[in-house]
């Protein structure tokens, strides 16, 4: 199926995403089908239309990343890497920025479960917020992080794939469970507590000032992530009364 619609096929002159003539024949291609499907099943049902704008809304974001890539590149040194893996750091970072719009998904899907808008748009950001968190720190999530004074000193550098990850636990776990706490003092202690391993994440290049290791290497990234988690988890077990099977409706 990836073949046929052309996905994930390198440029032949080693990019890492198509020009943008292949990039708009491939979007036309994959949702002027899922359209017309949907147009035809919507004699009957409204499922297909819901299909076609849940994966427009989870891709339509990752198409424009990888249609501006030229720009994003002239820019940002898109690619420009110093690894052997054939794509930068950047790339990663750029590439969960796009996905951000999956968000958009998320709010419909909420909005057919009968959830509340406020809630519903709640969720929908809280969703976004590792996404958009990783890919607007670009800057940092960058293969400059294996620099120093113009030479590669460290063997990871801030690895978007790994922060990601973490965040997302965080995100997804903390600021969710504040919706079902009934106590004000714990959804408020979630809250904060959860944005400050939010931001202890999202800021490793600030927190390597202060902190007694080099977060950079692979051990000392490993270290960083898993002291966040930790201390996250702490904390949701500080201030969380409600079960997390409850959270996730398996229980009443």
């Amino acid at each position: 199926m990836m073949k046929i619609f052309g996905l994930f096929d390198l440029d032949i002159d080693g990019k890492y995403f198509q020009d943008k003539e292949t990039v708009k024949k491939r979007f036309i291609k994959i949702f002027g089908i899922l359209l017309i499907l949907a147009i035809v099943m919507s004699s009957f049902t409204l499922f297909g239309f819901l299909f076609f704008f849940l994966l427009l809304f989870a891709f339509g974001g990752i198409y424009l990343v990888e249609y501006y890539s030229d720009e994003l590149d002239e820019k940002y040194g898109l690619y420009n890497f110093n690894n052997l893996r054939g794509y930068s750091r950047q790339i990663g970072a750029f590439t969960f920025l796009g996905y951000s719009t999956t968000s958009l998904s998320v709010l419909l899907i909420c909005l057919c479960a009968e959830i509340n808008t406020v809630k519903s748009i709640l969720i929908a950001i809280i969703f976004a917020l590792p996404f958009l968190a990783i890919g607007l720190r670009f800057k940092t999530f960058n293969d400059s992080s294996l620099e120093e004074n113009g030479e590669i000193v460290f063997d990871a550098g801030y690895e978007p794939n790994y922060y990601f990850p973490v965040l997302a636990i965080c995100c997804y776990l903390g600021y969710i469970q504040g919706f079902f706490e009934t106590s004000q003092i714990n959804t408020i202690a979630l809250i904060l507590s959860t944005t400050f391993c939010f931001i202890w994440i999202v800021f490793p290049d600030k927190f390597n000032k202060i902190i007694p290791f080099e977060n950079r290497t692979k051990k000392g990234e490993a270290l960083y992530l898993a002291i966040a988690l930790i201390v996250f988890f702490i904390l949701l077990s500080q201030f969380t009364t409600v079960p997390f099977v409850k959270v996730m409706g398996f229980i009443e």
